[in-house]
Order: C-alpha cells, then sequence, then structure tokens
C-alpha cells in the first residue's frame, strides 16, 4: 500500500472514494473505528469532523491523509526506540504518553513496549478510554494537573503484568 500511496496517488485516491461510496449504504453516522464512549464524547466537542466519503473526495483531506500514512508506515531514518531523553539535566520524566486502553487506531501493546524501552517517558493508561480521550473532561484535568502541577492520578498509572 505504501508503493501505491508513494507513486500512484491518483490511483490510490480513486479506489479510497469508490470503497468508501460503496460503503455508504451502512450507517456512516456511527464510524467502527470509534468506541461508544468517543462518539459519546465528540457529541459536547464543537467543530470535530468526522471523515466522510464527501469529504475524502477533496484533494486536500486525502493529500493530508496520504502523508500521515506514508510517514506512519515508511521506513524512518531512525529507531524512535533508540532516543535518548530530550531533557537529561530534567530528574522528572518530562514527556508523556497518555493512552486510551480502549483506543481502536494506536495498538496499547505498542505504546506499553515504547514506554517500558524508554524509562524516561511517564506513561499513563486510560482504562475506559479510546482515541479522542482528549474531549473528556476529567481525563484532560488530569493531563493538564500532570503536566503542569506534576500531580499523577492513581487512576492513571498502569499496572503491567510481566
Amino acid at each position: 500500500m505504501t508503493l501505491v500511496a508513494r507513486y500512484a496517488p491518483k490511483l490510490l485516491h480513486w479506489w479510497m472514494i469508490r470503497k468508501t461510496s460503496q460503503s455508504s449504504s451502512t450507517d456512516s453516522t456511527k464510524p467502527t473505528y470509534f468506541t461508544d464512549k468517543d462518539l459519546e464524547l465528540l457529541k459536547n466537542a464543537p467543530g470535530f469532523q468526522f471523515l466522510t466519503a464527501d469529504k475524502l473526495k477533496s484533494r486536500s483531506v486525502f493529500n493530508n491523509l496520504r502523508s500521515d500514512f506514508l510517514v506512519a508506515f515508511s521506513k524512518w531514518d531512525f529507531d524512535p526506540l533508540e532516543l535518548s531523553n530530550p531533557f537529561p539535566e530534567n530528574d522528572k520524566r518530562p514527556v508523556h504518553i497518555w493512552h486510551g486502553c480502549e483506543d481502536r487506531f494506536i495498538n496499547l501493546k505498542l505504546q506499553r513496549h515504547v514506554s517500558e524501552r524508554l524509562p524516561w517517558i511517564q506513561y499513563h493508561e486510560v482504562h475506559d478510554g479510546g482515541h479522542l480521550l482528549i474531549y473528556d473532561t476529567a481525563v484532560c484535568e488530569a493531563i493538564l494537573k500532570s503536566l503542569l502541577l506534576g500531580v499523577d492520578t492513581p487512576l492513571y498509572t498502569p499496572k503491567f503484568t510481566s
């Protein structure tokens, strides 16, 4: 797919429009990649727009998605797991990852692996959170308290089983 995205973007654009148009007979108001909680949170999130077949027809929307896809799935010039602490003079863990355990976009095991390999990352898990956990007022408040005041909520501290 990355070869098609890189060297035949018009073909990929055509295929995506065709694929999404064919699936328009299903309920497009409830995408399967969002959890029920994500969809509930979106009801109170002004300005959030779902990706629809009509929006995908826009070349600029497609180009943004294509760029994200190529960055995510192409070979990088470095190994992210070999990164060093960007703030070595800071004795606290200045880089935070907040992950919803129900996230259907980002793999939970991958995030746990990254946090275990890079000990300078402060890792948090939101057990009932999905991809859109930032729209949850309680979670957003916990994130801000953690980042600005250094106050961590035990509720979001992961308990790994080894």
